[in-house]
């Protein structure tokens, strides 16, 4: 999941993944606030989004029906 506002030096890795996600399946990376908004739409809300331990730069997404 992308922050918000992508720093101008971002950890390595942190941007890499969108052209990756969007060639290789299709998706791209979003925010928390557009993932609460695809949720909602869906019937569910976001619930949290916790960063796994360094040097991970991934975060777990939980939602649940609304």
């Amino acid at each position: 999941m992308l922050p918000a506002t992508v720093p101008a030096d971002p950890p390595g890795g942190v941007c890499l993944t969108d052209p990756n996600m969007l060639v290789n399946v299709g998706g791209r990376e979003r925010t928390a606030d557009v993932f609460a908004s695809l949720c909602a739409a869906g019937g569910f809300v976001l619930r949290s989004v916790t960063p796994l331990p360094a040097p991970n730069i991934f975060q777990i997404t939980e939602a649940s029906p609304a």
